[in-house]
């Protein structure tokens, strides 16, 4: 969930696009694409590894275990989501480059400005589809550790601060 996010901080703002090569937006796509596949690949696995573990062992296959995997299976849909816009924001990254190399001619600052504002707003989606998947993820992981925290037995009892502080040195 952290690492989602973190490839969604390290995305360019739309105020970071710009057109000129230097830019660095393309290895910043890099970057992430290669981050998110790797995480997207972890997730499918992950999948997949529990479920032939819970046909292979279904008394060793607890409750915890299948919302688990159902929480990393519902992370999968906005991470594709992420990764789709990306692969989007690299053909918008193609087309700047190649707008950037080829000698101006009618309409070349409107192609360049709208093909810096389709980039901007895939970069975009892909951030707020990477924050909803670490968002749900870490509700999901809350969800899971309080159910699995021990309650509480009903006759505890603590003494009260005052109390176990007035006994401390006396009657020694």
């Amino acid at each position: 969930m952290n690492e989602l996010a973190g490839i969604a901080d390290r995305l360019p703002l739309v105020t970071q696009i710009h057109p000129n090569p230097g830019s660095g937006t393309s290895e910043d796509l890099e970057d992430a694409v290669r981050d998110l596949a790797s995480h997207f690949t972890y997730l499918a696995r992950t999948v997949a590894t529990r479920d032939r573990q819970a046909r292979r062992y279904p008394h060793r296959y607890t409750a915890q275990l299948r919302e688990g995997n159902a929480a990393l299976a519902r992370a999968a849909a906005p991470t594709g989501r992420a990764l789709a816009d990306l692969g989007e924001a690299v053909t918008a990254a193609g087309r700047l480059h190649r707008l950037n190399h080829s000698p101006p001619g009618p309409g070349h600052a409107e192609d360049l400005q709208h093909t810096i504002e389709v980039l901007g707003v895939h970069v975009t989606r892909a951030r707020a589809h990477l924050f909803a998947a670490a968002r749900q993820l870490r509700a999901d992981a809350h969800r899971l550790l309080t159910a699995q925290a021990p309650a509480a037995p009903e006759n505890l009892t603590t003494l009260p601060v005052a109390a176990s502080a007035s006994h401390r040195g006396h009657g020694r």
